[in-house]
């Protein structure tokens, strides 16, 4: 379908690109816009994009790769918006978490980390109770399930028997393989003899990130013991569910109680809980909710004092707990780079991806570098971004041009519009197509401004998704993320981009511009090429003008 990149010695090239040096660069990010020939359920290809198609066109364009073992992820895994944007911004492969969980897993390195030991230990001598939480899905994106089975495992090794708190996915996997994975959890709770289901809720609600504290209340409230859904069986409860409709990421949260209607395993004082999900984003407001003294989003009516919090990464530097793998840190990303050098730089995007494109962007790292603004725009508040495609975009595109046209003097602007990805997890293609086209004719503003003042733009995407809305096989709704290669569209040297007929995207599977030269780790360092930085050691990406 694609050609194949494929990093060996020798078939890259470094050379510097002798090119007139631009004022500044900006890197858009279009979320989720991943490459595919086929059309079906294809809502890059079904929308109408003047802008894009032009500056594939007559713009310097190619495929990159954006998943697996390209972005640090295992082979032929989906990218993600967090791998994404830390590939961008280190300029090189960062090797993630979930490869480093398995390997551990696999050389048998998992049985004895100290943290989990610890955290087995601490049980026994408190003589209370030990919780798993997390996502029940084997995507790959925020946790794992052979995950939980590995904790399962070490707990029947060490007599423990644990509560499991489940959070169904729907989201990075097809909306009701909830189902499946709750089949899988039984089967080996049979085999071991240990572990008892106490809650259940769809991700919707435990894992939102963008202060929807209601959402997290339900949540911590199932966890706790007090919410108004119960159910006896998780089984009986999910086939409940999908008969009146609502999914597996919507699945309200749950608590589990007994045939006298009393939970069988609240969390509560002294207990310990392990929460297994490896990505920090999602993971944190729940994980705040249960160990925040000053917690102030909502009333706790039943607090576990002195928790034992256990996480399988570090969630976030001011949360209070046992971390099993360390985030290893990047030394020098592309925001590091630029404010070493002196240069002023933008991050901005809303709420949805505002944590990527300054704490993911910049290697984990939450403050901002000297001369570095970070730019949030509150996403809308509403159930389905089906409502609004265009979601906060058309705000986001006013504040970059009113910038550039005032000369506030950035060297790097780094953008990211969330529409392609977060229209494509509603399933709805008409609306999908609709933010493809409103995100095309932004891009179109922001570039016409960039070019004018003397700049450079790299448009890209971070992972695909809205590019397959229907699965090819079961000819079912797909909202997951894609392995697909994404674009990578240069433009520096070209005066007049007005959009125009020109080659469609759709031809990029068989055209001249078909193979997939270049990975996400070679955007930084093609945007400091543009504006005359030389590369840092630390980057293994290259200026990618020097190939295409």
């Amino acid at each position: 379908m694609f050609g194949l990149f494929s990093k060996k010695d020798g078939q890259r090239s470094t050379k510097k690109v002798a090119e007139e040096v631009k004022k500044f660069s900006v890197m858009l990010i279009l979320d989720g816009f991943g490459i595919h020939p086929d059309s079906e359920g294809n809502a890059v290809l079904g929308a109408n994009t003047p802008f894009l198609d032009t500056a594939w066109t007559y713009g310097r364009s190619t495929l990159i790769n954006a998943s697996g073992t390209y972005a640090g992820l295992a082979a032929e895994e989906p990218g993600n918006s967090e791998v994404g944007h830390l590939n961008l911004g280190a300029g090189h492969v960062v090797y993630q978490t979930l490869p480093r969980i398995d390997d551990a897993i696999a050389t048998r390195e998992f049985e004895d980390n100290a943290v989990i030991r610890e955290s087995f230990d601490e049980v026994k001598k408190r003589g209370s109770n030990y919780h798993l939480v997390g996502v029940l899905s084997a995507a790959g994106v925020h946790g794992h399930i052979k995950h939980l089975f590995s904790l399962m495992e070490l707990c029947k090794a060490y007599g423990i028997d644990p509560f499991i708190h489940i959070i169904l996915d729907g989201r990075d996997t097809p909306p009701k393989d909830g189902f499946l994975y709750l089949s899988r959890l039984n089967s080996k709770i049979k085999e071991l003899g240990i572990g008892r289901i106490a809650s259940m809720q769809g991700r919707f609600y435990g894992m939102d990130r963008d202060s929807r504290w209601e959402r997290i209340k339900l949540a911590y409230d199932a966890m706790v013991g007090l919410s108004q859904e119960t159910f006896t069986d998780a089984v009986v409860a999910l086939q409940s569910a999908y008969s009146n409709n609502e999914t597996d990421q919507f699945f309200k949260p749950r608590t589990r109680v007994d045939s006298r209607g009393r939970p069988i395993g609240p969390v509560r004082t002294n207990d310990v809980l392990l929460y297994w999900n490896f990505r920090e984003d999602r993971a944190r407001q729940l994980s705040k909710a249960f160990v925040d003294r000053d917690f102030n989003h909502f009333v706790r009516r039943a607090y576990p004092e002195n928790l034992y919090l256990v996480t399988m990464t570090g969630y976030e530097e001011n949360i209070p707990a046992h971390v099993v793998f360390p985030p290893k840190k990047i030394k020098k990303s592309m925001a590091r780079y630029i404010a070493e050098n002196g240069y002023k730089q933008l991050h901005i995007s809303e709420t949805e991806k505002y944590m990527h494109v300054t704490y993911f962007f910049n290697g984990g790292i939450e403050q901002p570098n000297e001369g570095e603004d970070f730019f949030n725009i509150p996403s809308p508040k509403v159930e389905n971004y089906a409502m609004v495609p265009e979601m906060s975009s058309p705000i986001i595109r006013d504040e970059v041009v009113k910038r550039i046209k005032a000369d506030y003097d950035y060297k790097f602007i780094l953008i990211n519009f969330a529409n392609p990805d977060m229209l494509g997890h509603t399933g709805d293609y008409s609306a999908t197509v609709r933010a493809n086209e409103i995100v095309d004719s932004l891009c179109a503003d922001i570039t016409k401004a960039t070019l004018e003042k003397g700049g450079s733009i790299v448009i890209t995407a971070d992972h695909g998704n809205c590019e397959t809305m229907i699965n090819r096989v079961t000819k079912e709704v797909d909202i997951a993320h894609t392995n697909n290669p994404v674009p990578m569209i240069i433009l520096s040297d070209i005066k007049d981009i007005t959009p125009q007929a020109g080659t469609k995207l759709i031809k990029v599977g068989t055209g001249p511009k078909a193979n997939v030269t270049g990975l996400l780790a070679d955007v930084s360092p093609t945007c400091l090429g543009l504006v005359g930085l030389d590369i840092p050691d630390t980057m293994t990406g290259v200026d990618l003008r020097a190939i295409i």
